[in-house]
């Protein structure tokens, strides 16, 4: 991945399992699981078109 920065977290034991749960539907491993959240979450909400509109009216 290269020099991609990292962000430790911690979760609930609650919150762990339902991580856990999702290994090998969301991903291959708990941390790979929680950033495909992180993305989905963005992506539904459209976080990455109004960043792709504010850069592009900054030019």
């Amino acid at each position: 991945m290269g020099k991609n920065p990292r962000f430790p977290v911690g979760f609930p034991p609650v919150v762990r399992e339902c991580i856990k749960e999702h290994v090998g539907e969301l991903g291959n491993s708990e941390a790979e699981v929680v950033k495909n959240i992180v993305l989905i979450y963005f992506t539904e909400r459209g976080q990455f078109k109004s960043r792709r509109k504010k850069e592009a009216g900054q030019r």
